[in-house]
């Protein structure tokens, strides 16, 4: 019967202090005994100790804020609703106010485009002109695509002079003149190509990447490092290196 006159809990005595076991069965709410919210815990990170010892600082920067902003927002919007009311005074009129405020904007906005266009779509060209050259240029093009493409330049070019010396030396033979030989070296400026370069600067020779240590200025401690797989809402094992191209498959 005691326990019963209790509302079926196990200790029908009445007490004003929480036990040590158990706490929570006893409250009407989830709480926290006082040990555990003003020290530290062993389950409980320092940041949430920090954060609880700065709460009411942090409470009252938001409450003003939100009070300023919602003053000063009433404070712009009592004029236009009073303008509203007395110039739209019906239900119909605030309808068909704001569908000719939607019209004046597309119109502004129609107006603003056919003035700055033309403007854009020249700006557009000239990004799209400097990537041209750049792509024309081989600055997008990998080790192994540079590699290729002076192997193969290089072998036109051999076989260009190769053809050149069977072609001047047939015409002297043929003409028994060794003028008529060095009269071949004779070279139009206009045909030359330029000397390839020893080094060309490519956007792969860029450093970047985690683990390259070109890409890295100064370093973390270990403690301070995030782990690789540490990238939330997304699937348990690792995430990869995007910046390395590396997938986690």
């Amino acid at each position: 019967p005691r326990a019963l006159r209790a509302g079926g809990a196990a200790d029908a005595k009445p007490r004003w202090t929480l036990p040590e076991k158990d706490y929570h069965k006893y409250t009407y709410q989830p709480s926290i005994p006082d040990k555990h919210f003003n020290v530290g815990h062993w389950n409980y990170a320092p940041i949430t100790m920090w954060l609880r010892a700065r709460r009411p600082t942090m409470e009252r920067v938001l409450g003003d804020v939100w009070s300023t902003l919602k003053y000063t927002s009433k404070a712009v919007s009592a004029p236009v609703v009073a303008t509203v009311e007395v110039n739209l005074p019906g239900f119909g009129y605030k309808v068909l106010g704001a569908l000719g405020a939607l019209i004046g904007y597309n119109l502004f906005v129609m107006y603003v485009t056919s003035r700055t266009e033309a403007f854009m779509f020249l700006e557009k060209l000239r990004l799209y002109s400097v990537g041209d050259e750049l792509v024309n240029k081989g600055f997008f093009m990998s080790d192994a695509e540079e590699a290729d493409t002076r192997a193969e330049a290089f072998e036109h070019t051999t076989e260009r002079l190769n053809a050149l010396w069977e072609t001047a030396l047939a015409d002297a033979t043929q003409a028994k003149s060794f003028d008529r030989l060095c009269s071949h070296l004779e070279v139009d400026p206009s045909q030359v190509a330029d000397l390839p370069k020893s080094m060309s600067w490519r956007f792969s020779m860029m450093p970047y990447g985690r683990e390259d240590p070109d890409a890295k200025t100064f370093g973390f401690a270990p403690s301070d490092t995030p782990g690789s797989s540490n990238t939330p809402l997304l699937d348990m094992g690792s995430t990869g290196d995007y910046i390395d191209r590396q997938d986690n498959k």
